[in-house]
C-alpha cells in the first residue's frame, strides 16, 4: 500500500448510488470543453450532476460502453476500489472511479425507468456500493491516488490530463520534484518533461494562435521539449518565465502547429484574407523529431516557411543525402561484421580487395577533409574564456567536502599512494562529461583496468553505490553534478533482468540535464535523456592503457589536421631522440611506425621505451581537448626524472596553444621539483597536496609563485606538507 494510504484513517463501507456523487473537478475531464470548475458547495446541485454525467459517460454513452458490457457479462466485481471522501453538507464525491459510479447510474436508470435486462448484474448494487472512506485525507492525498491509478497504474490518462494533475501536485501544493516521483512512482525526467511541457503550452496559449490549442497538441509540446536542438533554436531558458526566448523562431514555430488565415489579392491589388486556411505543419509527434533535423539547414528552412510541408523542406535540403550517407556506413560495418563470422573462398578475394581499396580512399578522403571522433562531443560553448577557477567535491568515494580554489592552466596534484588523487581525476572527469553515462562507463572502465567496454553488468551496478556530489565553477558559471542509484517499478520493466537505475542530474548556469539508464542482465543498457552536453572537451590519460595504441588513432588524426604532430615530433627530435623523424599510423594495423634514421626500415612504437610511447601519447591527446580539459593520471609513470623537465615546459606549450587545463597527479618529489625548476609562467601553474587526516581527505593548494619560493628557500616535499 502506498505510504500516504496507509497513513489515512480508511473506513470501508457501502453506500447508496443515491449518496455518491461525481466529481465535476476530476482530471479526467478537464480535456471537455464543456468543463468548468466547480466550488465544493455546488457539487451536489443537479445541473452540475447531469453535466458531469453526460461528460462521463459521452454523448452516445460512447465512454463508457466497455464497462456496460462488462458489468452484464460478469456482475460488479470489486477489483479496483471506489475511493470517495464525504461533503460537508451529506453524501460523498468520488475521488477514484467516476466513470465506474457513471456506469452504474446509467444501468440503474435504465433498469428504473425502461426495465433493461442486467444480465449478471444484481441490482441490489445500486443500493449498497462498497467504498472506500478516507476521512483525514486533503486534496493532495487524492491527487496522489489518481496519480498512482491514471499516471503510473494500469488505467493510464492522456499525457494532457496527466499531466494537469502532476502540475496541480507541484504548483497547488507545492509538493517537491522527489517527493512526487516517491509518491508516484515516476521518473524525474518524465515528470520535468511534463512540467516543461506544460509551460510551453502557455506560452502557445498566450500567443495569436493560443485558441487554437486542445488537449490532442500536447504530445507534441511533450516532444518538442525532449528535443535538445528545438530548445535550442527555441531560446530554452529555465531561468525566466517565457521557456523559450527567441521571439522570431517561436513565432514560427507556433505558426507552422496552427491553421494560417489564406491571403488573396483582389482586382485592385488589395491584400485581404478569404474563408479558407492553411493546414499546420506539424500535426503529430513525430514531426518535431523531423523539424529538428532541418533547423540548422536555411534553405530547408526557407522552403518551411514557404510550403508549410515538413517533408518537402527536408527533401530541398543535405540531410537526404546525410541520412542516405549514415545508412549507408552503417550498412558496410554491419556486413563487414558479419563477413568476419564467414568462411571466405580465394576466388572472392579480388572483389574483396578492390572493396578495401575503394574504402580506404574513402577513409583518406575524410581524414583530409575533417575529422568527426568520439572525443568531439557536443558542449555548451565552443570557445571559453576561463576553465575551473574552483571545485569541492562534496562526496565521492573517499573524498568528503574537498575544496580546491587556487586553480590554474596547470594543476599538479601530489599526494602519497592511497591519497585519492585517481579520485579527484575521476570526479573532474564526470564534473565536465556532465550527464553523459559514457562518462560513467569510462571512469569505471579505467579503474578496473578493463580494457573495452565488456563491463559485467551485475559489477558495473556494485560500483554505483554511494552518493556522488561534485560541483565547479567553470568559464565564470557554477557546474554542478548528482548521480544517485535506485530501484524502479513498474509495468514496463522486465523485473528478470533488470538491475537497477542510474540518475544524473547536473546544472551549467541556468542549464540543467538529466539522464536515467537502466541497467540489465543480459541485455542493453536503456538511457532517456532530453539532452547530452560537455561542459567542453576532455580526455583522462592513464598509464594502465599504454598497450592499447588503437585507443590513441582518434588522437593521432586530429594531432595531424591541428598541425599539432609536426610540433611534437620536433620535441621528440630536439630532447629525447634525435634519430626520429616521423611516426605514423598504419591503420589496416592501428600501429604507429616510426621512421629512424639508425634503422633502414621503420619500426613499430612499441619497441620503444615505455617513457617515449608516454610522451608521445600525452602529447597527441591536446588537440583532442582544444578549449577542454586533460587530466593525467601518474605522470611520472615509465617517464625519466630528467625528461620531466624537458617535457614539463612543453606540456604548458601544448596547454597554451590549445587553450586546455590540465590536471596531472604524482607520487614522486622528483617530478614536482623538475616542474618547479622548469615551467616558464609560474603563475600557470599550482600545487596540491593530498593528505590522509584520520578518515578524512584534505588538501593544501599553494600558487605556482608561493610554492617556487618555498622550495628555493628549503627541501620542501609537496608530497607530506602538513
Amino acid at each position: 500500500m502506498n505510504q500516504d494510504s496507509a497513513n489515512a484513517d480508511v473506513v470501508t463501507k457501502r453506500v447508496s448510488l443515491k449518496n455518491l456523487y461525481l466529481d465535476p473537478n476530476n482530471y479526467r475531464l478537464i480535456h471537455e470543453k464543456d468543463q468548468i470548475k466547480v466550488d465544493e458547495d455546488h457539487i451536489k446541485d443537479q445541473a452540475v450532476a447531469r453535466r458531469t454525467f453526460r461528460l462521463l459517460v459521452g454523448d452516445k454513452n460512447q465512454h463508457i460502453r466497455d464497462l456496460i458490457d462488462s458489468f452484464k457479462s460478469n456482475g460488479y466485481l470489486p477489483v479496483d476500489q471506489i475511493q470517495v471522501r464525504e461533503l460537508a453538507s451529506g453524501g460523498h464525491v468520488v475521488v477514484e472511479g467516476n466513470r465506474r459510479i457513471a456506469t452504474l447510474k446509467f444501468l440503474a436508470q435504465e433498469y428504473d425507468q425502461k426495465g433493461i435486462e442486467l444480465g449478471r448484474l444484481d441490482p441490489a448494487i445500486f443500493s449498497r456500493v462498497p467504498v472506500v472512506l478516507y476521512n483525514d485525507a486533503d486534496e493532495s492525498h487524492h491527487l496522489t491516488l489518481m496519480a498512482l491509478k491514471h499516471i503510473s497504474g494500469n488505467k493510464k490518462w492522456g499525457e494532457w490530463n496527466q499531466a494537469k494533475l502532476l502540475e496541480k501536485m507541484h504548483r497547488d501544493y507545492g509538493t517537491g520534484e522527489d517527493e512526487i516521483c516517491r509518491k508516484v512512482g515516476i521518473s524525474k525526467v518524465a515528470l520535468r518533461r511534463s512540467l516543461r511541457a506544460l509551460a510551453l503550452v502557455k506560452q502557445y496559449q498566450d500567443s495569436d494562435y493560443g485558441d487554437q490549442f486542445n488537449e490532442s497538441k500536447f504530445p507534441i509540446f511533450r516532444e518538442t521539449v525532449s528535443n535538445s536542438a528545438l530548445k535550442q533554436w527555441l531560446g530554452w531558458d529555465e531561468g525566466v518565465n517565457k521557456p523559450a526566448t527567441h521571439i522570431e523562431n517561436t513565432e514560427l514555430f507556433f505558426s507552422l502547429l496552427s491553421q494560417e488565415p489564406d491571403e488573396e489579392e483582389d482586382d485592385d491589388g488589395h491584400i485581404g484574407f478569404n474563408s479558407s486556411f492553411k493546414d499546420p505543419a506539424i500535426t503529430k509527434r513525430d514531426d518535431i523529431r523531423l523539424l529538428s533535423k532541418i533547423l540548422k539547414d536555411e534553405q530547408a528552412l526557407k522552403e518551411l516557411k514557404y510550403s508549410r510541408d515538413l517533408h518537402s523542406a527536408f527533401s530541398a535540403s543535405d540531410l537526404v543525402f546525410t541520412e542516405r550517407r549514415e545508412r549507408a556506413v552503417q550498412s558496410v560495418a554491419k556486413d563487414i561484421k558479419t563477413l568476419k563470422e564467414l568462411t571466405i573462398h580465394s576466388e572472392q578475394l579480388p572483389e574483396l580487395e578492390s572493396a578495401l581499396g575503394h574504402l580506404q580512399g574513402i577513409v583518406d578522403r575524410t581524414r583530409g577533409s575533417g575529422l568527426s571522433g568520439v572525443e568531439q562531443n557536443r558542449v555548451f560553448h565552443d570557445r571559453i574564456d576561463q576553465h575551473f577557477s574552483s571545485l569541492h567535491i562534496e562526496s565521492y568515494k573517499k573524498l568528503k567536502n574537498l575544496r580546491l580554489n587556487k586553480l590554474s592552466r596547470i594543476n599538479l596534484l601530489a599526494g602519497l599512494n592511497n591519497s585519492g588523487k585517481t579520485t579527484l581525476l575521476e570526479a573532474i572527469y564526470l564534473l565536465v562529461k556532465q550527464n553523459d553515462f559514457a562518462g560513467i562507463l569510462e571512469v569505471i572502465r579505467r579503474r578496473g583496468k578493463i580494457p573495452e567496454d565488456h563491463i559485467n553488468p551485475a559489477w558495473l551496478v556494485e560500483q554505483l553505490e554511494g552518493k556522488i556530489a561534485v560541483s565547479g565553477m567553470f568559464d565564470h558559471k557554477e557546474s554542478s553534478l548528482q548521480i544517485r542509484d535506485y530501484m524502479e517499478s513498474g509495468n514496463d520493466l522486465d523485473t528478470s533482468r533488470y538491475l537497477r537505475t542510474l540518475e544524473i542530474i547536473t546544472r551549467f548556469g541556468a542549464e540543467g540535464q538529466e539522464s536515467q539508464t537502466r541497467v540489465f542482465k543480459g541485455r542493453e543498457r536503456e538511457t532517456l535523456s532530453d539532452s547530452i552536453r560537455l561542459l567542453s572537451q576532455v580526455v583522462y590519460s592513464s598509464p594502465f592503457f599504454l598497450n592499447e595504441p588503437q585507443h590513441y588513432t582518434t588522437f593521432y588524426h586530429k594531432s595531424v589536421q591541428s598541425k599539432a604532430l609536426p610540433i611534437i615530433l620536433e620535441f621528440i627530435s630536439e630532447e629525447i631522440s634525435p634519430s626520429i623523424s616521423d611516426v605514423r599510423l598504419v591503420d589496416e594495423l592501428q600501429r604507429f611506425l616510426v621512421s629512424d634514421n639508425n634503422f633502414d626500415k621503420a619500426l613499430d612504437l612499441m619497441g620503444y621505451g615505455e617513457g617515449l610511447q608516454r610522451i608521445f601519447f600525452i602529447s597527441l591527446i591536446f588537440a583532442s581537448a582544444q578549449n577542454g580539459v586533460v587530466l593525467i593520471d601518474e605522470f611520472e609513470n615509465a617517464i625519466h626524472a630528467e625528461l620531466i623537465g624537458k617535457f614539463a615546459p612543453f606540456i604548458h606549450k601544448l596547454a597554451v596553444t590549445f587553450n586546455v587545463q590540465v590536471f596531472l597527479t604524482t607520487h614522486s618529489k622528483e617530478c614536482v621539483d623538475a616542474f618547479v625548476a622548469n615551467v616558464p609562467e609560474v603563475d600557470d601553474f599550482s600545487y596540491s597536496t593530498l593528505v590522509n587526516e584520520g578518515e578524512q581527505i584534505a588538501v593544501r593548494e599553494y600558487t605556482g609563485k608561493k610554492f617556487k619560493k618555498l622550495v628555493e628557500a628549503g627541501d620542501i616535499d609537496l608530497r607530506s606538507i602538513r
